[in-house]
C-alpha cells in the first residue's frame, strides 16, 4: 500500500487545488502522482481490481444507513451480488488462461479468490434480519385513568396555568392511559436493540468481504 502525503499548503496548483489549500498525495510503482482533497480511502490505494472492488464494497458497507430490515435485505442482496461478481471477473480471468498456466501459481491464486468470493457471498446471505417487532400503540389502548380517556389534562385552568399544558401528562393526550410509560419504554428499548443489531450486521458483512481478501 503507497505512503499517502498530506500537503497542508500548497506551493503551486495541482489537478485537484489552487495554491495556498490543503491536499493528499500517493504514488504507485508504476504510474504517476494521485491526488485528493480529502484522505483516500483504502479502495483508491491500490491498483487491482480485485482488491479495489472489494474494499469499494467494505467502503459501501460503511456508507449505508441500516434503520430497518428493509435497508438491510437490500444492502445484504446488493453485496451477495457484488461478490459474485467480483468472483466472477477471476474466473473469466482463470478461463482466459492458457490451460497449462491455470495450475501454476497465478491461476491457482484466481481459483482462491473465485473461491473465496463464493464462501463470502454465502456468508453474507446467511446473516440474519432483526427479529423483533416495533411495538405498535394499538397493542396499549385503554383508557387513561386520569382524564377519562379524555386526552384532556383535568386540572388545566386557562387562567393558571401554560397553554402546553392542555393535555393530560399521564397520557401524553392520547387518552391511552398506559401510553406514555409502558409504550414509550417498549419503543425506546426495541430501538436501542435495532441500533445495535444495525452495527452488529454491517460489521458481519465487512469481515465476510474481507475475508475475501486472498
Amino acid at each position: 500500500m503507497p505512503r499517502v502525503h498530506h500537503v497542508k499548503k500548497a506551493r503551486k496548483d495541482n489537478p485537484v487545488c489552487k495554491a495556498g489549500e490543503s491536499y493528499y498525495w500517493w504514488k504507485f510503482r508504476y504510474g504517476g502522482k494521485r491526488f485528493s482533497l480529502t484522505r483516500p480511502r483504502p479502495s483508491q490505494l491500490t491498483q487491482s481490481a480485485y482488491f479495489g472492488g472489494l474494499r469499494a464494497l467494505c467502503e459501501q458497507i460503511e456508507d449505508t444507513e441500516v434503520n430497518d430490515n428493509d435497508d438491510f435485505t437490500s444492502l445484504r442482496d446488493e453485496v451477495a451480488s457484488e461478490l459474485q461478481t467480483i468472483g466472477s471477473e477471476a474466473q473469466e480471468s482463470l478461463d482466459n488462461m492458457p490451460e497449462q498456466l491455470q495450475y501454476a501459481p497465478t491461476g491457482e491464486l484466481l481459483q482462491e479468490r473465485v473461491d473465496a468470493c463464493e464462501n463470502a457471498s454465502s456468508e453474507v446471505e446467511g446473516i440474519d434480519e432483526f427479529d423483533e417487532d416495533e411495538p405498535e400503540i394499538s397493542d396499549y389502548d385503554q383508557d387513561c385513568p386520569d382524564c377519562d380517556g379524555t386526552g384532556d389534562n383535568p386540572d388545566y385552568d386557562p387562567d393558571e396555568e401554560d397553554p402546553d399544558q392542555e393535555e393530560c401528562s399521564t397520557c401524553c393526550g392520547t387518552g391511552e392511559g398506559v401510553i406514555k410509560e409502558e409504550y414509550h419504554s417498549d419503543l425506546s428499548e426495541y430501538k436501542e436493540n435495532l441500533a445495535e443489531w444495525a452495527d452488529r450486521v454491517k460489521d458481519e458483512l465487512s469481515s465476510a468481504v474481507n475475508e475475501a481478501e486472498v
